[in-house]
C-alpha cells in the first residue's frame, strides 16, 4: 500500500509488548487477572496495526524520531567550569583532555 508509514520501532516494541502479555495471559490460572493483561495486549497491538497503516507519515516519523532519541545515548559529555558555572560539552570517548572555558578562559582537566 502506497503512502503508508510501515514497520517502525514503535510498531515492533508494540508488537512485541503485545506477544509478551498474551503469552502471560495464557499462563496465568486465575480467570479474574486474565483479563488485564489480555486487554492491554490487544490494545498494543492494536496500536501496532495503527501505526503500521497510518498515511500521516510525518507526524508518525517525528514519533519514532522521539522515540529512539529517547534510547540513544549522547555522544557527548558534559562538565561545568569551576569558575563561572558555564556548561561545558566535549565528545566522548576521547580519554584524559585538557578542556578549555570559552567564557572566561579557565582550563580543567577531566576524563570523557
Amino acid at each position: 500500500m502506497q503512502n503508508r508509514n510501515g514497520l517502525d520501532n514503535i510498531a515492533f516494541i508494540a508488537i512485541i509488548l503485545a506477544i509478551v502479555l498474551l503469552i502471560l495471559t495464557s499462563s496465568l490460572i486465575d480467570n479474574a487477572f486474565r483479563f488485564i493483561p489480555a486487554s492491554l495486549g490487544i490494545a498494543s497491538a492494536s496500536y501496532a496495526v495503527f501505526r503500521i497503516l497510518s498515511t500521516n507519515v510525518g507526524k508518525r516519523r517525528y514519533e519514532n524520531d522521539k522515540f529512539t532519541a529517547f534510547f540513544t545515548p549522547s555522544p557527548y559529555r558534559y562538565f561545568h567550569c569551576p569558575e563561572c558555572k558555564t556548561k561545558l560539552r566535549v565528545p566522548k570517548g576521547k580519554g584524559k583532555i585538557k578542556i578549555k572555558c570559552p567564557k572566561c578562559g579557565h582550563q580543567i582537566i577531566r576524563k570523557t
